[in-house]
């Protein structure tokens, strides 16, 4: 069983020391997939300094040497992977970066490009900001070639592109509904990787505030007595003391199982256990 962490929101307002916080003990444990923004915009949120909420510009992460500089250190160091969160992170009037921006294929591609330049590194999977992908969005993420790594993807196949994997995967999905006792309205994160022609798909559990050890527990067994694999996200800038005790019990609730190989998330695309 492959067990990684996903970490979103790494950008040009990360200071290197956020992260030394967060992962200075676990990172030597398991390496990090950082979801990196290429060009974060300024707006109102909490993972960006009051400061430039009304900056009205995107600001490239080689404007900020330091979180480079560290980044490319832990990339060395194998404390760390790379994957690409969106191109600016910006929301639209009709809904999140991957879902509403006009250039999709645009914003993908430069954003891969810049991160692989900028960091020295191969980037192989994409983390859609807010977790949130169109159907156009979809089919983007895949003609690029990149995996997908979300948390609350949509399955239905009129929600997206079509392809000869699109039914096949929705009745996997249907069957693991039904042999868990699921309806549809019950919140659900399979195990599995989802295969289609161009790329592949898995899913994450949350550690967000709230978020309890137990709620982790359960999904991560019931993912491996499915005989899969498990991922838990999160964000360096929400995690206190907390958080970071849950996430220390859930480590050592998975190293407790022989069978348990911590990954990168890039891993998590390889051949299924």
């Amino acid at each position: 069983m492959k067990f990684a962490i996903r970490d979103d929101d790494t950008s040009y307002f990360t200071r290197p020391e956020q992260l030394e916080q967060v992962y200075h003990d676990v990172w030597d444990r398991v390496p990090i997939g950082l979801a990196v923004v290429p060009h974060a915009a300024g707006f109102v949120d909490k993972a960006i300094p009051e400061k430039y909420w009304d900056a009205g510009r995107a600001f490239p992460l080689e404007e900020n040497p330091a979180i480079v500089q560290a980044l490319r250190e832990h990339l060395k160091a194998g404390r760390v992977t790379i994957a690409q969160h969106g191109f600016t992170h910006e929301d639209f009037p009709d809904g999140y970066e991957f879902q509403a921006a006009p250039d999709l294929e645009s914003r993908l591609a430069r954003g891969q490009a810049y991160l692989e330049g900028a960091l020295g590194t191969r980037i192989r999977v994409f983390v859609p900001p807010h977790n949130a992908l169109s159907k156009r969005g979809i089919k983007a993420v895949s003609d690029a070639g990149l995996n997908l790594l979300g948390s609350f993807l949509s399955f239905r196949p009129s929600m997206r592109p079509w392809e000869a994997q699109t039914l096949p995967n929705w009745w996997r999905i249907r069957q693991f509904r039904s042999r868990t006792g699921r309806a549809k309205s019950d919140r659900m994160v399979y195990p599995h990787v989802l295969r289609y022609s161009k790329h592949g798909e898995f899913g994450c559990h949350s550690l967000i505030p709230g978020t309890t050890f137990e709620q982790l527990k359960a999904g991560f067994d019931e993912a491996r007595a499915a005989g899969g694999h498990f991922c838990v996200a999160t964000h360096y800038w929400e995690v206190d003391a907390t958080l970071k005790a849950v996430l220390q019990r859930l480590l050592d609730h998975a190293a407790s199982f022989p069978d348990v190989k911590f990954v990168a998330v890039e891993k998590l695309f390889g051949a299924e256990a």
